[in-house]
């Protein structure tokens, strides 16, 4: 969705060490199978599960963050 992504002007603004900087999660995940990182989406669910409550507690504090999942983030090679 739109609210998923930031545009630059608000990362600049984000980010400025006057706001105490953009908190951003790193998220890594070993594939479930060789085919497919997450064949029956269990690791999606989880994962969201956590984003939701973290997004749910900083957003009533006023507070973005991002994430950075190196699945979605990086290229795959096919091997």
């Amino acid at each position: 969705p739109g609210i998923a992504f930031l545009p630059l002007a608000d990362l600049v603004e984000a980010s400025r060490a006057s706001l105490g900087g953009l908190p951003v999660i790193a998220l890594s995940c070993p594939w479930r199978t060789k085919q497919h990182p997450d064949p029956d989406g269990d690791t999606l669910r989880r994962v969201g599960s956590g984003l939701r409550a973290l997004a749910n507690d900083w957003y009533n504090r006023g507070q973005r963050f991002g994430v950075f999942w190196d699945f979605l983030s990086l290229h795959q090679h096919p091997d």
